[in-house]
């Protein structure tokens, strides 16, 4: 089979067709590789490809599948991508900034850890914001990842570079981290599926965090692929203390669920300004559940730009006390928004911390109200299509004729890490300038089957699978001697 075809299939085929030895780790890895190689010249969502680890890996997960000795793991022979911030063991990890270039981590991250272990192969790093400050995938070290559906838009971010190496088929699956909507954001930029599971899911080891908003998730390009993920990814270790127990969840049966009968609450904006060209698109897909015999009811919920403001109370009172220390350091070297946000972060007060902190568990016990009754949220992810490529540090300042905060105002996603339900963003269609939309459905309290069962279905009603940008379906051109045609 060629690498085109072997590309355009999603990581649950890849295995299956391993294990039967219809294809080989050698064959699939060497497929990935070849795309990275014409594409990321033009797309940029790797900084990083870790192609002789890859094929050491793929070389061994053949010779292992060969030798038939036992049984394999549920990713074996298959490569994913990770986004810059997780670490790898034996491969650079920068988090996207010169203040850790050339580290090199001992140890792997838990998600990677638990990867290996189920057969995947790490095929390099994917771009993000400087420390995943912001929601594009654009650094000072390796400049900016371009959206494959128009190079002039971002993909979104933080987790920017793993959507598009997706989009782009260079990686079937990729790996993503969520602190106030890194995995729906660009999921909903790229038309990819992306899931925010329920905060301590899947375990952050790096470092433990009482207080974190983030965790990991994947972006994919099907529903079955993320429940894969989810099956392999989920689960307690004690290097993160905020990791749940075990509760005995199938994701991957989940996937058999139903719509027919779900209570859904519909808000259309949040309290926040949004496109009409987004507003129109995600009432679409609305329309798509009720056809599900989902029954919709629209709602009132508001995140408003008061909730705006207490997020970004937290966030700079992260990033001041992990980070405060490298700006006399690095200086000039660091994003300017990176810096000024630990300027302010590190001036910040403690009542004005906890405050946020209130206004926090307020909203959270609104969502529960809503929750109690339904059993999904549906809003869109986004106010505004994606964004210029040329995007740093902050979005548009006016949303639908109002202004808003250009680090956050933009987004329905960061209400979702405040309360911590999990969240997914679903390709729900195009703008008229065809540009995709997501909609984001929010589950109850450890409620990622039902999303996954929920977004299986929209996506049979309403698949996504079959539209991919021009750029990604043009046939990867070869010189005479066999070399790939960079772009």
């Amino acid at each position: 089979m060629g690498g085109e075809g072997i590309c355009f299939k999603d990581a649950t085929e890849l295995a299956r067709l391993i294990a039967a030895r219809e294809l080989s780790p050698v064959e699939v890895t060497d497929g990935f590789l070849e795309r990275i190689e014409a594409l990321n010249p033009a797309i940029n969502a790797f900084c990083l490809v870790a192609a002789e680890s890859a094929r050491e890996a793929a070389a061994h997960a053949e010779r292992e599948l060969l030798a038939g000795d036992g049984a394999i793991g549920p990713l074996h022979g298959v490569p994913i991508a990770f986004k810059d911030l997780t670490p790898t063991a034996g491969i650079e990890t920068a988090y996207g900034s010169w203040i850790f270039a050339g580290n090199v981590p001992d140890e792997d991250a838990v998600i990677v850890e638990r990867t290996r272990r189920a057969g995947g192969i790490v095929i390099g790093k994917t771009m993000t914001s400087e420390l995943g400050h912001a929601a594009c995938a654009r650094n000072l070290v390796s400049g900016a990842t371009a959206n494959p559906w128009d190079l002039e838009r971002s993909p979104g971010g933080s987790s920017g570079g793993s959507a598009a190496a997706v989009l782009a088929a260079m990686a079937p699956v990729a790996e993503g981290s969520d602190g106030g909507g890194s995995v729906r954001i660009p999921a909903s930029c790229c038309g990819v599926f992306g899931l925010k599971p329920q905060l301590g899911r899947i375990p952050l080891a790096e470092p433990a965090n009482f207080g974190t908003l983030s965790c990991h998730g994947p972006l994919t390009w099907t529903v079955r692929d993320a429940a894969l993920l989810m099956s392999v990814w989920s689960g307690p270790d004690e290097r993160d203390p905020m990791s749940l127990p075990a509760g005995g969840e199938d994701f991957i049966a989940a996937l058999a669920g139903g719509v027919a009968g779900a209570r859904v609450a519909y808000s259309p904006d949040l309290g926040l300004p949004v496109e009409p060209a987004v507003r129109d698109v995600v009432r679409g897909g609305v329309a798509v559940l009720e056809q599900l015999g989902a029954e919709v009811s629209e709602i009132e919920l508001s995140a408003g730009a008061g909730l705006v403001a207490e997020f970004h109370r937290l966030w700079i009172g992260m990033e001041a006390a992990l980070f405060g220390g490298a700006v006399e350091h690095f200086g000039e070297r660091m994003t300017r928004g990176v810096r000024e946000e630990i300027a302010r972060g590190g001036a910040l007060a403690a009542v004005d911390y906890w405050r946020a902190e209130l206004a926090r568990s307020e909203f959270y016990a609104r969502v529960r109200d809503v929750l109690a009754v339904h059993e999904f949220i549906v809003c869109p992810v986004m106010s505004v299509p994606p964004p210029s490529v040329h995007m740093f540090t902050d979005g548009p300042e006016e949303v639908n004729g109002e202004i808003v905060d250009r680090k956050t105002g933009w987004s329905l996603a960061f209400p979702f890490n405040l309360t911590s339900h999990p969240a997914a963003s679903l390709p729900c269609g195009f703008t008229p300038d065809g540009l995709p939309v997501g909609m984001q459905v929010v589950g109850r309290r450890f409620g990622e089957a039902g999303v996954l069962a929920l977004a299986a279905r929209f996506e049979e009603a309403a698949p996504w699978r079959d539209r991919r940008p021009a750029l990604v379906c043009q046939p990867i051109q070869h010189t005479s001697t066999g070399e790939v045609v960079r772009s």
